[in-house]
């Protein structure tokens, strides 16, 4: 009995051993991507489970005062357009557009990435992300230079970014085909607009007098790797270029994915 029992022990060990080099275990993408994973020019996303992200790109969840500040917001941007004294075609459409649009109705287009008049939704299979930020490393120490409202362009480390964002999911991604030096040079590139304003209402993705987050990450893409994200070469928008249209860039493999959205 026992030779028997050791021979189904070595045949189950020699088979776990023959299967090793077949298996794939997945990470634990419920906790924050080790800081050895990422490289320079990785562009990274949050997301905070159960919750809208603010457009602002601050940690946490979006509230009333979020559609009431984009509102004022968007009232302002929409004054400067009437006092002008002439309208370039896009600004015509944005004009049209925005003073259509419902704070709802822009959390479905920038945050959802769905097609404007399409509702958004916030439950299971719906995956929405309100901030993106470019991975620099400094002597093997991974930052973030990111786009934020009342701050500008900033440089945090990476350990204190996540401590700011206690609980958050984190999706990061890598530009597919592109050398690290020139994945290297988005990050330089997007360094250089340190201390730069920030500015969610400039339409054109190549102004680099201010930025949003996506549009930081857009630009950093062009003038680092050669080549627009969305392949779309006309930097005059009529409306935002959104993290979620980023994340969903063919340029893009997702190297660390905690799959769709789930509320917990």
């Amino acid at each position: 009995m026992k030779r028997k029992r050791y021979c189904l022990v070595f045949w189950l060990l020699l088979g776990v051993g023959l299967l090793c080099p077949f298996v794939v275990f997945a990470a634990d993408t419920s906790q924050p991507p080790a800081a050895v994973l990422l490289q320079a020019g990785d562009l990274i996303w949050p997301k905070k489970p159960g919750a809208i992200v603010p457009y602002n790109s601050r940690p946490g969840e979006a509230g009333e005062s979020d559609a009431q500040r984009w509102r004022r917001e968007k009232e302002a941007y929409l004054n400067q357009i009437r006092h002008k004294p002439s309208h370039s075609p896009q600004e015509r459409e944005r004009y049209s557009a925005l003073q259509r649009m419902t704070y709802e109705e822009f959390v479905s287009s920038y945050l959802a990435g769905l097609p404007a008049g399409q509702p958004a939704t916030f439950g299971v299979g719906n995956l929405s992300v309100g901030h993106v930020g470019i991975i620099e490393i400094t002597d093997g120490v991974p930052f973030i230079i990111e786009a934020m409202m009342g701050l500008g362009v900033r440089r945090i480390s990476y350990a204190d970014w996540l401590r700011d964002r206690p609980g958050e999911l984190v999706w990061v991604g890598r530009l597919r085909g592109v050398s690290p030096e020139r994945r290297a040079a988005v990050a330089t590139w997007a360094a250089e607009q340190l201390g730069k304003p920030y500015n969610f209402w400039d339409f054109n993705l190549e102004d680099a007098s201010g930025f949003y987050c996506s549009k930081l990450a857009w630009l950093s893409v062009l003038q680092g790797a050669g080549f627009p994200p969305d392949d779309d070469r006309n930097p005059q928008r009529v409306l935002w270029y959104s993290p979620k249209q980023l994340m969903k860039s063919k340029h893009i493999k997702l190297i660390v994915n905690p799959g769709p959205y789930r509320s917990r």
